[in-house]
């Protein structure tokens, strides 16, 4: 699952409330904590400006952590979010 600079570019033009629920979607399919998650959402604006320090291979290593599995559902669930 390559991840492109195009999609890190797409996710950082979304608007602050559906980034927030894409993350949050991302975590319930993850089996992450939806209380980290919303902690973390709180701050949007700083949430982006770290993400746009991510290179395309820092962002599959990191969604890879999650294991295949996740990582797959969460790729897709990216891909979706852009439609």
């Amino acid at each position: 699952m390559p991840f492109t600079q195009k999609e890190l570019q797409d996710i950082l033009a979304m608007d602050d409330e559906s980034l927030r629920e894409l993350i949050l979607t991302i975590t319930k399919a993850a089996g992450g904590s939806v209380a980290k998650a919303a902690t973390l959402t709180s701050d949007i604006p700083s949430l982006k400006k770290l993400m746009s320090r991510l290179t395309p291979a820092e962002a599959e290593a990191l969604l890879s952590k999650a294991g295949k599995g996740k990582s797959e559902d969460i790729y897709r669930i990216i891909k979706n979010s852009r439609k």
